[in-house]
């Protein structure tokens, strides 16, 4: 099956031609997920990223009381589990099926080795993907900034 459209739109891979998608392509497995059914626990090794082909995910992070605490929900044209791959970390949440779902997965080595063998698709990858974390941590700053003032208003 080609993927070469939900690959193109998704921001991770956007600049890349047709051609330099084709061996992306071959790296991506699908899998089904039905309702409440886990991707990954936050604390696990990572070994790849994932795109939601179709359905919904739930992003969720454990408190320290050990309530489950939402972080957001992502749907079809998603991606999400990127980070380790820059940091090697293990995961920071738990990820589950929100509905019934296909996930596409692209184990980290394999898109590594894929990166060495060209320097152009390699910079707009790490291009894309700074952007990405960049305007993701934006965003938190942003919220926290709300979180703060809004605390310090009810002293």
């Amino acid at each position: 099956m080609a993927y070469s459209e939900i690959l193109k739109n998704i921001y991770l891979f956007k600049e890349f031609t047709h051609e330099e998608l084709e061996p992306i392509q071959k790296l991506c497995r699908v899998g089904k997920a039905n309702n409440g059914d886990t991707i990954f626990f936050q604390g696990d090794e990572a070994k790849s990223l994932f795109i939601v082909q179709f359905g919904s995910v739930h992003v969720q992070q454990k408190a320290k009381n050990d309530d489950n605490i939402e972080v957001t929900m992502l749907g079809t044209g998603s991606h999400f589990g990127e980070m380790p791959f820059l940091d090697g970390e293990r995961r920071s949440a738990t990820v589950l099926a929100a509905e019934k779902s296909e996930i596409i997965e692209i184990d980290y080595e394999n898109l590594k080795k894929y990166l060495s063998t060209n320097s152009t698709v390699s910079s707009k990858f790490y291009k894309n993907i700074a952007g990405f974390l960049c305007g993701r941590l934006r965003m938190t700053t942003t919220d926290l900034s709300f979180a703060r003032e809004k605390n310090l208003h009810h002293f």
